[in-house]
């Protein structure tokens, strides 16, 4: 019905029923060529009026209907067995991508499959019975796409994802399809409702996902709020490990879970610096989707004229210039945070060189490979003289602060997996947690109460963010000086 628009018949493929010249399964092209309707050279308003009125066999199939996602419904009693048949549900990206995925007009498929969103490995690696046991509850919230969906249907984001007696079993978690052959990772179903999917055609888009505006409580202890479609983003995009700030002083030393960029939006979840320090970025609508689908180009090779939302998700820096001067430098701002983040990170290390006594005794905690076995396991405590240490750097093993030691010469750690024999391994660096840094096997020489936990958060927060400063650039900066200031 518009003038101006184009359709063919080539279009029927996906905004039709059962369009196929393969097959001959009374779909749309047989009920066209039955009734003999012929395409328009142009759209004129009132046609779809006429093939309503004039061709109702072809109306009845036309448009996007069940069949086209869940399969043909010629089985007998289909709606009547009074369960959902699993075979026909599925939130495969590949399911979207039979019409979504059609290079160049309707790439977004591929541009999917350049993010980060369709890794599934890292799906498997952390959101599977098999890899995490029980522990899937709670990295499989955002890791995989069927617990993100179970997950925001409880109503209760702190918690983990919930079974019938409190947090899921493993059997629950696997009958909810997190298991290595059944697992999703964030596909086109978890961010959008397929039944309410809005107006993806023209600009601006008005497709809809699943959380709007607001979020409820995090995992990171805060609600992110008038964010527009940057709500669904913030839900798994924050560190996950409750309140950090003035109000709740560390207890452990856990690091801010890598994702932290809805917390450096809103300005919060930071050491040394005021809270609820928001960015004006944040007050931008939609947040992240504007300025990471909407005002980025989605890849040349797969968009039309570069239109579009970008599904590739990384955002241009090209852009900055939209709403600032065409000169700012994004780059200079983001190597001067970067240059920040160093300076903290050479005075963390400094500052724990200089607790360290003369003798330290740590434990490692370095994937690695033996006997073509891969491990990922801490060592027994090794003891070790602070002159035989290179140097320190941070490093986050296992979502705990700590640091990478390198040493002037090989050092040998011993392993012991459970029903295994030991083995050794000679090694010039080990990545240990903070808290197995000690002086004599148990005490920490770091207590969660010295300000290098502190600053390490901060550390470790401004890291994971991984914008160098663009999502909130004055908090960035504040947080980074702050930090520097209270190691000296």
């Amino acid at each position: 019905d518009d003038p101006n628009g184009h359709w063919g018949e080539q279009c029927a493929v996906c905004h039709t029923v059962g369009y196929s010249k393969a097959a001959t399964n009374g779909g749309w092209d047989e009920a066209m060529t039955a009734e003999g309707w012929k395409v328009p050279p142009h759209g004129d308003r009132g046609t779809w009026a006429s093939i309503v009125a004039k061709y109702p066999k072809m109306a009845s199939l036309s448009n996007i209907q069940c069949e086209n996602c869940h399969g043909p419904n010629n089985a007998s009693g289909l709606h009547d067995n009074k369960k959902i048949d699993i075979e026909r549900v599925s939130i495969k990206s590949d399911v979207c991508g039979s019409c979504h995925g059609e290079p160049p007009r309707h790439g977004r498929f591929q541009q999917w499959e350049e993010s980060g969103h369709a890794n599934f490995e890292l799906a498997i690696e952390e959101a599977t019975v098999e890899k995490r046991g029980p522990l899937a509850a709670h990295c499989g919230r955002c890791h995989s796409g069927q617990g993100f969906l179970a997950w925001i249907k409880q109503g209760d984001l702190t918690k983990l994802i919930q079974g019938k007696s409190g947090n899921a079993t493993v059997d629950e978690l696997r009958a909810l399809g997190l298991t290595r052959d059944t697992v999703q990772p964030q596909t086109c179903s978890t961010c959008h409702d397929p039944h309410d999917v809005g107006t993806a055609s023209g600009e601006p888009s008005k497709t809809k996902v699943r959380i709007m505006d607001n979020t409820l409580l995090l995992p990171a202890g805060f609600k992110a709020e008038i964010v527009g479609k940057g709500a669904l983003c913030i839900t798994c995009h924050n560190t996950r490990n409750g309140i950090h700030d003035i109000s709740a002083p560390p207890t452990s030393f856990s690091a801010p879970h890598t994702a932290a960029q809805g917390d450096v939006l809103m300005g919060e979840n930071a050491y040394l610096v005021p809270v609820e320090a928001r960015s004006p970025h944040s007050l931008i609508k939609d947040t992240c989707v504007t300025c990471h689908l909407n005002e980025t180009p989605p890849p040349a090779e797969y968009s039309f004229n570069l239109g579009g939302t970008n599904h590739a998700f990384k955002a241009s820096k090209d852009i900055c210039g939209s709403c600032h001067t065409k000169t700012l430098n994004a780059e200079g701002m983001q190597k001067n945070i970067e240059e920040k983040l160093h300076e903290l990170g050479a005075k963390m290390s400094k500052y724990l060189l200089n607790k360290m006594p003369a003798n330290i005794v740590i434990k490692d905690y370095t994937p690695h490979n033996f006997n073509n076995k891969f491990y990922d396991l801490k060592s027994d405590t090794f003891s070790i003289n602070k002159n035989d240490i290179a140097s320190v750097e941070p490093a986050e093993p296992h979502g705990q602060q700590g640091f990478l030691i390198k040493f002037k010469g090989a050092v040998t750690f011993t392993y012991k997996p459970a029903n295994e024999q030991p083995h050794t391994v000679n090694m010039m660096e080990a990545e240990v947690q903070l808290g197995d840094i000690t002086s004599d096997g148990t005490k920490p020489i770091i207590p969660t109460t010295d300000i290098l936990v502190k600053a390490g958060w901060n550390f470790f927060l401004i890291e994971g963010d991984g914008s160098m400063g663009v999502h909130n650039p004055q908090f960035t900066r504040d947080v980074l000086n702050a930090s520097i200031e209270a190691l000296k």
